[in-house]
């Protein structure tokens, strides 16, 4: 029965991967690449924090994006997803090692991983701008790759001092970069620094590592927060900096967020199956019981600041929520801290003995059939095999083929006129911009100067 659960996972896993032969690059990546063209990664991370943003990192990934590594633009773009993917598993799979010391068998490990895994892809709020679109997911996925990596190194450090030296270092860098790739995980690493710092502080225990790293993280955070590109990006909108309302609007889309996902079937199903193992794990993994030891009360509060963190940001400097993919920072660890909350209430009182029994074959049957039932019929895992098997995938594959061989064209050719043709039904899972509202003009425009064509060589169809 174990054997069959792991092996439907795994396929479905693989639509995820089958969706990333269908990504096309879109709108920021041509503007990127297009600007970029001919400029050094000095003068480029030089332009980019003087008249954009601060962020030091993923700009650096910016300027040789897959579009501009083969004359095939896809083949490396469609690699990315892939690797993107398999990165957050093997990151979260390290933190999960790190945790529970090797108290877990591999396959234990790399099943619980598996389940993480797909449930992130199942509820993140942004699939297309999670992982298939390069901009995107290059500047948030990434930086959530290297936060987890970064933790799992905080844990359970070992005991050769030289070993040690070289792992600081490492995390030294790590924290750094980590900064540098976006708004959301600054905020981030400055919570995280700053609550361990306190924490060592008042468990009286040795800190002067957690300052250095604190320091470090303290330093990227004044090179993204000062950028003068960062006043340049924030003209283009109105009612900035505007500290109660931002703050007002975070908590309610924090409501509305872990609402959504603590009550999603497949975070529901999962949970359940997640009881009976609550006892074992207590039992067998030291990192699991230091976990248990959080007071419920600061188990509760964190899914609620860590929602507050990943909008917060984006109300600040530019007065709206215009996009979800910060909210997918939220998710990948918002999963881990659900689960924690579910182990201290079954560690309270009366509901402790919850946790001990152990189902039947066939209950513990059926749990995983509806696991896997809502991990294909339910959010992403729908909209995914809806987007595959419907033809809508497909569908949007043509188009933006036809698109850039348009494009490439009438950069032969200045008298060719390009006119793009409206999606009818855009795919729910892959970035292509053009629901309610029409593509803009930007993103055609960008398109057309990455490829040789002038702007006004190219226009959208009128409804």
């Amino acid at each position: 029965m174990h054997i069959a659960f792991v092996l439907l996972l795994l396929l479905t896993l693989l639509k995820y991967l089958w969706l990333a032969g269908y990504a096309h690059p879109v709108a920021d990546d041509y503007c990127y690449a297009a600007k970029s063209a001919g400029q050094t990664l000095w003068q480029w991370s030089k332009g980019e924090w003087l008249y954009w943003n601060g962020r030091y990192t993923s700009n650096l990934l910016m300027i040789h994006g897959p579009v501009t590594w083969a004359g095939d633009l896809l083949i490396g773009y469609r690699l990315i997803p892939v690797l993107l993917i398999a990165a957050t598993y093997l990151s979260a799979w390290f933190l999960m090692r790190r945790i529970n010391r090797h108290a877990l068998s591999t396959q234990q490990e790399l099943l619980a991983t598996l389940c993480f895994l797909l449930l992130y892809l199942q509820l993140m709020p942004d699939l297309g701008e999670g992982f298939y679109w390069y901009t995107g997911a290059i500047t948030y996925q990434l930086g959530s790759i290297l936060l987890l990596l970064h933790v799992g190194l905080l844990i359970a450090p070992t005991s050769n001092r030289v070993a040690r030296g070289m792992l600081f270092l490492l995390n030294m860098v790590l924290a750094i970069a980590i900064v540098g790739m976006d708004e959301i995980h600054m905020v981030l690493m400055l919570c995280l620094h700053l609550g361990r710092m306190a924490w060592l502080i008042g468990t009286r225990k040795q800190a002067w590592g957690a300052a250095l790293l604190l320091l470090a993280v303290l330093g990227g955070s004044l090179v993204m927060y000062l950028a003068p590109g960062n006043a340049v990006r924030g003209a283009m909108f109105a009612d900035t900096h505007r500290l109660w309302w931002s703050l007002g609007m975070s908590a309610l889309q924090s409501v509305r967020f872990i609402g959504m996902w603590l009550f999603s079937p497949s975070l529901l199903i999962f949970g359940v199956l997640y009881i009976p193992l609550h006892r074992e794990m207590r039992g067998r993994i030291p990192g699991y019981q230091a976990l248990l030891r959080t007071p419920p009360w600061i188990a509760g509060l964190l899914p609620f600041l860590l929602v507050v963190a990943t909008t917060f940001p984006a109300y600040w400097n530019t007065g709206l929520l215009g996009q979800h993919r910060t909210i997918n920072v939220a998710c990948i660890f918002f999963i881990p801290l659900a689960f924690l909350n579910l182990a201290l209430w079954l560690e309270r009182g009366a509901r402790g003995p919850m946790g001990a029994g152990v189902p039947s074959m066939p209950m513990a049957g059926w749990a995983m059939a509806l696991a896997l039932l809502a991990l294909n019929l339910t959010g992403n895992g729908f909209a995914a095999n809806a987007d595959l098997l419907g033809g809508r995938a497909e569908a949007y594959d043509q188009v933006m083929s036809a698109r850039e061989a348009q494009m490439r064209a009438a950069a032969d050719d200045p008298g060719t006129k390009v006119i793009f043709i409206p999606q009818e039904k855009p795919p729910r899972t892959l970035p292509s911009y053009e629901g309610a509202s029409p593509l803009r003009d930007w993103m055609m425009h960008c398109q057309a100067r990455f490829f040789g064509a002038d702007e006004g060589q190219v226009e959208l169809q009128e409804p």
